[in-house]
């Protein structure tokens, strides 16, 4: 049942990070060089300027980070009716939510556009991965290299 609930949530924190991620996609396009729709992540990535680039993972990682928050705590506060015993801080179920997310570790999110832009000037030929699915597997865990990402997701 726990699993289920955290499953859920996890579930809602993705939706709002994919929304979160098509905003930052439509406003960064404008930014972006070029620009007649039909390139693959690669080109389209690689056809930003440094400025896109990074407007655009600030707002993934934005997004990310404030819906954790947000489903964390739906799901504290739907939680509290259910709980009948007190409950040390560090098991609450916000705490518990908070702690089964991805984390972005890296205090800077520059470190995250480099990435992206090494694993697209590497495999620009790579159409299974997107911006969205390279800061996935960035994040902690599974905190993935560029190669070990591009061997998951062309198996």
């Amino acid at each position: 049942m726990r699993e289920r609930r955290i499953f859920t949530v996890q579930l809602l924190v993705v939706a709002l990070t994919s929304v979160s991620s098509a905003l930052v996609v439509i406003a960064t396009s404008r930014m972006a060089r070029g620009g007649n729709g039909s390139h693959g992540p690669a080109e389209l990535w690689l056809s930003w300027s440094s400025e896109a680039r990074t407007t655009y993972v600030w707002g993934y990682l934005h997004g990310f980070e404030q819906g954790k928050r947000e489903g964390c705590t739906f799901y504290e506060d739907k939680m509290k009716a259910y709980m009948h015993e007190p409950v040390t801080p560090e098991k609450l179920p916000r705490a518990v939510c908070l702690d089964a997310l991805p984390q972005y570790p890296a205090p800077y999110f520059q470190v995250y556009v480099d990435a992206i832009t090494a694993y697209f000037t590497k495999y620009p030929n790579d159409r299974e991965a997107g911006a969205p699915r390279i800061l996935e597997e960035l994040a902690s865990p599974p905190g993935l290299t560029i190669d070990q990402i591009h061997e998951k997701l062309t198996r």
